[in-house]
């Protein structure tokens, strides 16, 4: 499966299944799924995360998550595109093997690429994400000697895997991975250098909705969203071809003049 290779912009709604989250975590009952699932249904993609990645997160066992999941498909919630936000291989393929048609990798394609491996096994779209470290300890003094140049090289050597394995381009997705293992200067470098990415002619995904980037004088992810949709903005005019959100509604209508620009 791909997703519609026109030059459209799309729109990636977050679904935290989760009671940790840093925006939208908390009670986890099927009301408050379906509420939020409602929340983002419009999106062209639906990323359903069940395993809290913010930073200091401590990782969610394979059985903890996948009982998440399995309470999610339950309430038998349709959308067109689904994707699962997830690095473990047995979580991802009972995904694809369940109604979900799309993987949102921060590993990057995991150990020795399993999971890019999985994604030519059903041939779906995958997210490869560029994250130093790992969630428990990829905030703590993160450095880089020249960090465009660092996550480049990151894609290059999961770029070669593929295209030895034969993984059509058109699946692959490319993040650079804003807020992970990045300081708070990296993450606006990553934003105003996007167009440094679009080289290795893969769909660029961006990913900073209501994250602490966005925390000016102390206000909290409740109170990012006119800063998170500003830079979202800035995100496409620089070349992100998907925007991941936790506002999709009031995403695509601040993007609409943004992609009226475009066509000048």
């Amino acid at each position: 499966m791909s997703l519609n290779l026109n030059n459209n912009l799309k729109i990636m709604g977050i679904l935290n299944i989760t009671p940790d989250s840093f925006y939208d975590g908390g009670n986890f009952n099927s009301l408050n799924i379906k509420n939020k699932f409602n929340k983002v249904i419009s999106s062209d993609i639906i990323d359903i995360g069940a395993e809290s990645t913010q930073p200091g997160a401590k990782p969610l066992s394979e059985k903890q998550e996948l009982e998440r999941i399995e309470k999610f498909l339950n309430l038998n919630l349709d959308h067109n595109c689904l994707s699962i936000d997830s690095y473990k291989p047995k979580v991802i393929e009972f995904c694809l093997n369940n109604g979900f048609n799309m993987i949102n990798d921060i590993s990057g394609g995991g150990d020795n690429f399993t999971n890019i491996d999985i994604a030519f096994k059903y041939n779906v779209p995958i997210v490869l994400m560029h994250m130093k470290g790992n969630p428990t300890n990829m905030q703590i003094k993160p450095k880089y000697n020249n960090l465009i140049d660092e996550i480049s090289y990151f894609f290059e050597t999961r770029l070669n895997y593929i295209s030895k394995i034969g993984l059509s381009i058109k699946n692959i997705i490319l993040d650079p991975g804003i807020g992970f293992g990045k300081t708070f200067n990296d993450n606006y470098e990553i934003i105003k250098k996007i167009n440094n990415f679009k080289k290795f002619n893969c769909r660029i995904l961006i990913g900073l909705s209501r994250k602490s980037m966005l925390n000016f004088n102390g206000n909290s992810p409740h109170q990012r969203l006119y800063k998170s949709l500003s830079m979202q903005a800035v995100s496409v005019l620089n070349g992100a071809d998907i925007i991941r959100t936790h506002d999709p509604v009031e995403t695509r209508d601040s993007l609409e003049p943004i992609l009226e620009l475009k066509k000048y």
